[in-house]
């Protein structure tokens, strides 16, 4: 089952790219759900973007691993001759008999551990870049469904207003032969004709909307703006009703304070500070050069061979600036994931309830009221057409029944975005 999803998600990737490239203009591109998430997880630039950042973090770990390199100094050569010069001996051939030659080879030592402490500040660098990703991967998610629900909402909309349209034209010509022969009165007609207006105007306004969720699916998914997108599958996907019911207002907390990528982004950036503030703090032990030189004739050796160590002394400057500034990063900090994880259990808690609200709403709807809303236009249409009801009464019944459609359509929406919220406070503790 997996592996049929997976080459069908492939071949459709294909498909797209072929599109991108040109090879159709005007094709719709009909996906369920689950194919263009998967599209929008392979292609979305924001995304490809994130993981790039991962990735530059992870470039500065390696960077901090890296020892300080050695410096080679080479000096003191005379190219020529100097008049009284002491013969040396030839160095490459028959050159450097009287040629003088210094060569330092120096290496900086760090002390007080800043090599480890720099590490571990990159460490936790990679770590907050990972769940900024995971904050945006799970924060695009949402509009990216949010946006998938509207669209459907729009393509359902837009059928049910072209299938009452469809009714009235039909109705339309039967009232134009009638008012013709004189048996059906004009302004019946004109009222008639009114409601059609009104209906396209609102057909035109739902295909703004519908357009609108388009270009921004295409846009995250990297598919060609020329393309139609239509979304197919059942109007919502499995949501978890029993289990969400079954939660209490402290475990949505627990679980947003554990699992909020931002909460743990913030809690991480005072770790940072905190391992900021130790290596400035260990600025203040100098650092060590030792140094290793030869000198070919400046010296009463004529090769001289020597050693040395070099240290900067703490007397003026101790770091004392940078040391106090960490501090005071390490305060922002804490206080700022102290204020986040306050923040993220009220949202959590919150989205909970609406979705409760929301759930109740629909199941006091009740799964048939669709369905019984079909069979009355049905009835009320046969009625009108046999004259047993008024103009009034059929063009208010539809007014009603177009108001439930967006009702029911509306809810939903709101139900599977809510749900979505839901999610992206506590992570993924729902399938």
């Amino acid at each position: 089952m997996r592996s049929s999803f997976f080459y069908s998600v492939v071949a459709l990737l294909c498909c797209l790219t072929a599109t991108v490239h040109g090879q159709s203009s005007a094709d719709t591109l009909v996906m369920s759900r689950a194919e263009a998430e998967a599209v929008f997880l392979q292609r979305n630039l924001q995304l490809l973007a994130g993981k790039l950042e991962i990735d530059e973090a992870k470039a500065k770990v390696i960077q901090a691993k890296l020892w300080p390199n050695p410096t080679l100094s080479i000096g003191e050569v005379n190219l020529w001759s100097n008049a009284g010069a002491e013969a040396l001996g030839h160095l490459f051939g028959t050159w450097g008999n009287h040629a003088q030659v210094a060569v330092d080879v120096e290496q900086l030592i760090q002390t007080a551990g800043k090599r480890k402490k720099l590490i571990a500040i990159e460490e936790t660098g990679a770590a907050i870049a990972e769940q900024d990703f995971e904050d945006l991967l799970r924060s695009l998610k949402v509009e990216f469904r949010t946006e998938l629900a509207q669209l459907y909402s729009t393509q359902q909309r837009l059928g049910t207003y072209q299938q009452v349209l469809g009714q009235l034209q039909r109705l339309l010509d039967g009232y134009g032969r009638q008012v013709q022969q004189g048996n059906v009165s004009r302004s019946e007609y004109l009222r008639l004709k009114a409601s059609e207006v009104a209906l396209m105007k609102t057909i035109d306004d739902i295909r703004r909307e519908n357009g609108e969720a388009q270009r921004a699916l295409k846009t995250w998914m990297g598919v060609g703006q020329q393309e139609t997108l239509v979304l197919a599958g059942e109007a919502l996907p499995d949501i978890p009703l029993a289990a969400i019911r079954a939660l209490d207002a402290g475990t949505v907390q627990e679980w947003a304070q554990a699992h909020s990528a931002e909460l743990t982004a913030l809690q991480l950036g005072a770790t940072y500070a905190e391992r900021e503030l130790s290596y400035e703090r260990a600025q203040r032990v100098p650092d060590l050069t030792l140094s290793a030189g030869y000198d070919r004739g400046g010296n009463i050796m004529r090769d001289f061979i020597g050693v040395g160590v070099s240290v900067d002394l703490p007397i003026f400057h101790r770091n004392q600036g940078h040391i106090k500034a960490a501090q005071y990063r390490l305060e922002q900090s804490l206080l700022r994931a102290e204020d986040k994880k306050n923040e993220v259990s009220g949202l959590a808690v919150q989205a909970w309830k609406d979705l409760l609200a929301i759930i109740a709403r629909k199941e006091h709807i009740g799964a048939t009221y669709d369905a019984d809303m079909e069979e009355l236009l049905a009835g009320y249409h046969n009625s009108f057409v046999q004259r047993h009801i008024s103009l009034l009464e059929y063009l208010d019944f539809l007014e009603a029944y177009l108001t439930t459609k967006d009702t029911l359509l509306d809810t939903d929406k709101e139900l599977l975005t809510q749900y979505e919220t839901l999610r992206y406070h506590v992570g993924n503790q729902f399938p």
